[in-house]
């Protein structure tokens, strides 16, 4: 037994912060989505979507693509800040262009995506009566 006097040496706290740290991302890491690795071709699936209007508004959400019976063409829909979008998309080599509605019908518009390597989509978004376009990146998920 110690003496009175003596006090057992105190691990230190700063030392175990580190390894919490990474364990919590760690643990985080695996329980979340995060994009594909290794691209297949194929679009078919589920998007993060990230964007810029015309206006300037950002905006965020997902982008659900599904296969149709032409092998070129993809159906899409987009649930995005304060809007639900349907449209259908034309494959061409690395490019996506597509046609797209609001789920009200009052808004529509066109948009031409490069599909990168890995699968992500690159481009711009023009809105019917808008002069200007806005941008989208979209990012499959996993």
């Amino acid at each position: 037994m110690a003496p009175a006097n003596q006090t057992r040496p105190r691990r230190n706290r700063l030392l175990r912060a580190p390894i919490t740290l990474a364990l919590l991302v760690a643990i985080t890491a695996s329980a979340c989505a995060f994009p594909q690795q290794g691209f297949d071709g194929s679009l078919v699936g589920t998007y993060y979507v990230n964007g810029v209007d015309p206006e300037g508004t950002e905006y965020g959400g997902t982008l659900e693509i599904v296969a149709t019976d032409q092998p070129d063409v993809v159906n899409m829909q987009w649930i995005i800040t304060g809007s639900i979008q349907t449209g259908k998309g034309t494959v061409t080599g690395t490019e996506l262009d597509v046609e797209w509605q609001g789920f009200d019908s009052a808004s529509q518009g066109t948009a031409r995506y490069d599909i990168n390597d890995d699968g992500e989509l690159h481009g711009e978004r023009t809105v019917a009566g808008e002069g200007a376009s806005g941008t989208e990146e979209a990012f499959p998920v996993k």
